[in-house]
């Protein structure tokens, strides 16, 4: 009999000590300053994770330039050395809790303030260069500021998430096509950082699947997972979907009322108009159902095709489930997101059997709030 693995015991991933095998995977807070500095909010947020029994934590996003800051407020930047004395403070806060704590960074291409000027089929080769050499000083800011690793996101839709999917990478230079060209970027900007940085763990979250014919599927995400670890990637975290495009990433129901009363555009509307939308916004977004462990098939794929560790997010709310992932089928670690957002001490519960299940609805009100509030659990109920 195969002896079942303790997920609560601590473990290494990659050079970093976790607390455990969960992990809290990134979700935009919004809660930096007007200047994109961290705040007393957002570092007692992560406090309150690490006080929570999490094993470690992966921060929101954070902006490697101007041009690839989000839409929403309040996102933290990591663009100039002047950042570093900042985000030293926010690690040395959650050291101060026996807990890791990994900075994801990202630059949020057209959907993004830089808009059409960030479609990945128009920009030029220069700009293509020069945001590696942004994800790559920002990387090494990270490590100044004495971040315990850094995760690159290529999923969602953002910048090199589109540069790597054949559902939006249209080019037909060295940047486009095939695979091995498609994942050019992330090849040369691991080379940049390896050069800086020989041993400093990275991490990547990418899709297993974006739910498009001619965007990743499975055995696409298999041959991309085994070129990041030939690039020289420590750990591979899956994730699904399109941030811009239904719910994708997220899956459950579509947050109509909070879409029509707190949606740019659409919160303004005469309520005639809003009565027109309403009925609209379901079919026009295409709900993608939730499932338990969503993004666990195409993990799976990854995992029996790869070497390094493989985390996996998405639909994994329950003790259960948990144990299930690592010990039924074999992914090394789980992350998660909004069960946390309600409830920072959840995995504690779990450890001490106060709790089997989180209480997160799966309503993505929170996803709808962050476009004018920091990040904050709704519980399927409209702000006032």
């Amino acid at each position: 009999m195969i002896k079942q693995i303790d997920v609560f015991v601590p473990e290494e991933l990659s050079g970093i000590r976790l607390n455990n095998r969960i992990l809290r995977s990134a979700t935009d807070e919004g809660m930096a300053d007007s200047d994109g500095n961290p705040t007393e909010k957002l570092i007692k947020l992560y406090e309150n994770l690490a006080k929570g029994g999490i094993g470690g934590i992966i921060t929101g996003y954070m902006s490697v330039s101007k041009d690839g800051t989000s839409t929403m407020p309040g996102m933290v930047m990591i663009e100039s050395d002047n950042r570093i004395t900042k985000l030293t403070e926010v690690v040395n806060r959650v050291h101060q809790m026996s807990a890791p704590i990994i900075c994801q960074i990202a630059h949020c291409g057209r959907n993004g303030v830089a808009g059409k000027a960030f479609n990945v089929n128009r920009i030029s080769e220069d700009t293509i260069e020069r945001v590696i050499n942004d994800f790559t000083n920002a990387v090494i800011r990270a490590e100044k500021a004495g971040f315990d690793g850094v995760e690159l996101h290529l999923a969602h839709g953002y910048f090199l998430s589109e540069m790597i999917s054949g559902h939006t990478n249209k080019r037909r230079d060295k940047w486009g096509g095939s695979i091995e060209n498609r994942t050019r970027i992330v090849k040369e900007l691991m080379n940049k950082i390896r050069i800086a940085l020989p041993n400093y763990p990275i991490l990547i979250k990418m899709n297993g699947d974006e739910i498009y014919s001619d965007g990743i599927h499975s055995d696409e995400a298999v041959q991309i997972a085994k070129l990041l670890e030939l690039f020289g990637v420590n750990a591979i975290e899956v994730s699904c979907g399109i941030d811009w495009k239904q719910m994708g990433p997220s899956r459950g129901e579509i947050p109509v009322e909070m879409i029509i009363n707190k949606f740019p555009g659409i919160k303004d509307m005469p309520k005639p108009v809003k009565a027109v939308v309403r009925p609209i916004l379901p079919r026009v977004m295409k709900e993608v159902k939730t499932e338990k462990k969503y993004n666990v098939p195409s993990a799976k794929k990854i995992k029996e095709s790869v070497k390094i560790p493989v985390i996996v997010v998405g639909g994994i709310h329950d003790l259960e489930d948990i144990e299930s992932t690592i010990n039924q089928d074999g992914i090394d670690y789980v992350s998660m997101s909004r069960p946390l957002i309600l409830e920072p001490g959840l995995i504690n519960k779990f450890k001490e059997h106060k709790a089997q299940t989180a209480k997160c609805l799966s309503c993505n009100y929170c996803l709808i709030g962050l476009y004018n509030d920091p990040l904050r659990c709704y519980y399927g109920k409209v702000a006032k």
